[in-house]
């Protein structure tokens, strides 16, 4: 049974021989590759990609890449939740999948938030419907807000509220929808950490430094492993990714996911969980390739098995050197 990735992009995976081959959005459509696009220029898809409300499009276009494949899959995920909506072919299955309970769950912000909350430190949140919302209330002191859909990735339906941009905004939000605000934290440092959670071990790989663009949205562009993190933030990293970790484990989650937090240099506050790979998965897969340990792929698949994971310690940019 051939191994396959299926996700947004070939070169996620080019670091390791752990797939036969994959099914992508964008990639060079060799045998190696089915892509729906050989152009990397991200612009030319007809659709965001990364925006929720963009799914089943996403699933359409994997169902049309699957439908001329008849063999049977050992299918590994960028994002399980998509790809366990697609039609796969006969006899094929998709491995190092969690329960659709949990995933709605950690997918949801708002319920996420909740779950963590006296467990590690979080901004402070205020949640109201799309229809309620009004910035003079919400910000009686004219400070920039983080206006937040509790469901999105990427950066998609993040928004930055001002007193100028206001009124535009609301008539954006969904009026039964509720959002989280919060006072935007200025000068604060993004970094998002991958974890591998199984039943018996919890791996913590090198934390990065999120690229944002930051306009009247906060959309994630790239990602920086290269870093130098302060040694006291680099402690509370341990401390509140090992408790996020563990809850985690005690719920049932297996696998890869990443979690963001931001930083004021004092402070390290949790934002959010992404219960699959990230944008920065490539990058990382580099660096452990790069030192003679297995690719993060096989890193998911043996928590999923309850195999021994080689311990990421000693990398460069640990949060333990």
């Amino acid at each position: 049974m051939k191994r396959v990735y299926i996700g947004p992009k070939q070169i996620t995976i080019e670091n390791t021989y752990f797939f036969d081959y994959s099914i992508t959005l964008f990639g060079d459509n060799s045998s190696k590759n089915k892509s729906y696009t050989t152009n990397t220029l991200e612009h030319v898809l007809e659709f965001e990609y990364w925006n929720p409300d963009n799914n089943l499009r996403e699933i359409n276009v994997y169902n049309d890449l699957l439908k001329d494949i008849n063999e049977p899959l050992e299918i590994m995920a960028h994002d399980p939740k998509i790809v366990s909506q697609c039609q796969l072919p006969p006899n094929s299955k998709i491995i190092c999948q969690n329960s659709k309970e949990l995933i709605e769950l950690l997918n949801n912000k708002i319920k996420t938030r909740k779950l963590m909350q006296n467990l590690v430190p979080m901004l402070e949140y205020t949640y109201v419907l799309g229809k309620e919302f009004n910035y003079d209330k919400l910000s009686p002191e004219n400070k920039t807000l983080v206006v937040q859909h509790p469901i999105g990735s990427g950066g998609a339906k993040t928004f930055l509220c001002t007193k100028e941009n206001s009124e535009e905004l609301k008539n954006k939000l969904l009026s039964d929808e509720t959002y989280t605000i919060s006072t935007y934290l200025e000068n604060n440092t993004p970094y998002n950490i991958h974890c591998i959670i199984s039943k018996d071990q919890i791996e913590v790989f090198p934390p990065s430094m999120q690229e944002l663009d930051i306009t009247d949205k906060i959309e994630y562009i790239g990602s920086f492993y290269d870093i130098e993190i302060p040694k006291n933030i680099k402690e509370k990293f341990i401390t509140y990714t090992a408790k996020i970790c563990h809850k985690l484990q005690e719920l049932g989650y297996r696998g890869v996911l990443g979690i963001d937090f931001i930083s004021d240099g004092k402070e390290l506050y949790f934002i959010e969980i992404n219960p699959r790979f990230q944008g920065s998965t490539r990058q990382l897969d580099k660096i452990l390739i790069d030192n003679n340990l297995p690719s993060i792929f096989e890193y998911n698949y043996r928590a999923f098995n309850n195999e021994e994971m080689p311990s990421t310690k000693k990398l460069k940019n640990s949060m333990y050197n």
